[in-house]
């Protein structure tokens, strides 16, 4: 078996800035092609954690997934993420995803407003800014300029990502993107129903679909045992069940609305489902297993399309050092 081409190392946001950076450091190391640092709520900002990971790497590429429409403006955004991919040489690459209601409305007070155009006009503003330098925009959601930026970004074409999983945004993938990051907890059935409507919308603005990259937040546990490490991943998988639920991400692979959906109800409810997570759920949603079965169900999720798979840290205390170079043995040598 030889190395697993662009993979990638995702971090949780939970550590200090200092843990970060010798993480990304190691991953650069270690020989993975990007490193992610992931910005949900109440994580520590990620462009001031990617700031300084850039100062430290040379050539890992530094993303970040995903940051929302709503606590920064896009054209701030686009300002954020051309000032890092300045200090980092052209190495930065941003995921725009709507996060969800209870964060954004019930924990912040931000109205949680037409979610999936949000974060359309939010890729759109910030690929015209980039690219243009200037920008008057009258969407739905945002009204822009006319206004200029007065610094010339290093790439005009700066890739922007969506984080998005439902059937419209992924359509709108297609449309407006550079890619996509795929969700942690996405399925591997997931991967080609996502493929296709990405690919519709292409076709429906005249892109080839080949121009949309796909990239994939894995979450990887690594074990001797592989019962362990299916126990390992359970509390994991109850919080990809809480933010799924019934959707596609999670249905096209066969689970019933009834048994996925009570966990993202009370997720919304800030309690905790009392059903059971199954083996076959973890089996299904992240990758678990020995060395061997665990490498063989990255090549699967590689072989349905994903170009950059991303393997995402466990939290609940796991060591992400040593997860970082079981991954490294597993895919990398």
């Amino acid at each position: 078996m030889g190395k697993i081409h662009d993979l990638g190392f995702g971090f949780l946001g939970h550590h200090s800035a200092e843990q970060t950076i010798a993480l990304v450091k190691q991953a650069e190391e270690l020989g993975f092609s990007n490193a992610w640092i992931a910005e949900d709520c109440f994580y520590a900002g990620a462009f001031s954690v990617a700031t300084v990971c850039a100062a430290h790497t040379s050539h890992i590429q530094l993303g970040i997934g995903v940051i929302n429409p709503y606590t920064r403006h896009p054209v701030l955004s686009a300002m954020e993420a051309a000032a890092l991919d300045s200090i980092s040489g052209g190495r930065a690459i941003i995921a725009m995803g709507a996060s969800n209601k209870r964060w954004m409305e019930t924990e912040l007070g931000i109205p949680f407003r037409k979610p999936i155009t949000a974060t359309k006009e939010a890729v759109q503003i910030m690929k015209t800014v980039l690219r243009d330098g200037e920008i008057s925009f009258q969407g739905e959601v945002f009204r822009t300029g006319p206004l200029k930026l007065d610094f010339e970004p290093l790439r005009r074409d700066q890739p922007i990502y969506t984080g998005v999983k439902g059937d419209r945004a992924l359509y709108i993938t297609g449309q407006v993107a550079d890619g996509i990051l795929l969700s942690a907890g996405c399925t591997l059935e997931y991967v080609s129903y996502a493929r296709k409507l990405i690919a519709e919308g292409a076709r429906s603005v005249g892109r080839d679909p080949a121009e949309i990259r796909i990239a994939a937040y894995l979450p990887t546990c690594i074990q001797e045992d592989s019962a362990s490490a299916v126990e390992a991943m359970r509390p994991a998988v109850r919080r990809y069940l809480a933010l799924h639920g019934a959707q596609p991400i999670l249905t096209c692979a066969g689970f019933a609305p009834e048994e996925v959906q009570p966990f993202r109800d009370a997720f919304f409810a800030g309690t905790e489902c009392p059903l059971p997570v199954t083996d076959e759920m973890v089996r299904k949603i992240v990758i678990a297993g020995t060395a061997r079965e665990c490498r063989e169900r990255m090549e699967a999720y590689i072989d349905a399309g994903v170009e950059m798979p991303i393997c995402f840290e466990l939290g609940g205390g796991a060591d992400p050092v040593e997860t970082l170079r079981s991954v490294s043995n597993c895919m990398l040598r």
